[in-house]
């Protein structure tokens, strides 16, 4: 926490390294984030580069140093959540012109189709504890939640998951 500290007051004070410091220790973690909000690969790197982007623009209003992490995690959800009430709208206009958006996915289809239709609520902790090989604490304190909460919340996820999955099988035969 004191290191992240000096790396924010560092890069306050102009030394570029240090901000790809931070850039570093929590790119994964950001792209873990976009990931389970958007469901989409590309989308997920764009936004994560757009939100420290944006979190360097506004590094100097950041009140505690040492709470970067959370602070960039909560710029890139917003980030990704304006992105997906665009695709969205995007998705509505092409329905009512009565074309298909749906594609080929490859094999894992099924799987990555019912993270996408999890809860946010659900789908973050999932993504952030499976794919950015977090524990229960840190998924905790990333989300803001109690580790129990975060422990509930991977314990429904996965349940609501497998109830997706199972569906799926059943309306493909």
């Amino acid at each position: 926490m004191d290191d992240e500290r000096q790396l924010v007051d560092a890069c306050r004070g102009g030394d570029a390294s240090a901000y790809a410091g931070l850039v570093k220790r929590y790119s994964r973690s950001v792209f873990a984030v976009c990931l389970g909000t958007l469901g989409n690969v590309q989308d997920a790197e764009d936004i994560s580069q757009e939100a420290f982007i944006k979190g360097l623009a506004g590094i100097g209003r950041l009140r505690d140093g040492g709470q970067f992490g959370p602070w960039i995690m909560k710029i890139a959800r917003n980030l990704c959540l304006d992105h997906a009430r665009r695709r969205k709208r995007g998705a509505e206009i092409v329905a009512l012109q009565g074309g298909d958006r749906r594609g080929p996915d490859g094999e894992h289809a099924d799987l990555r189709e019912a993270i996408a239709r999890l809860p946010e609520k659900y789908r973050l902790p999932l993504m952030l504890y499976y794919f950015d090989g977090r524990s229960s604490e840190n998924v905790a304190s990333a989300l803001g939640i109690s580790t129990d909460g975060a422990l509930t919340r991977l314990s429904r996820a996965r349940k609501e998951l497998r109830r997706l999955i199972d569906s799926e099988e059943v309306s493909h035969e």
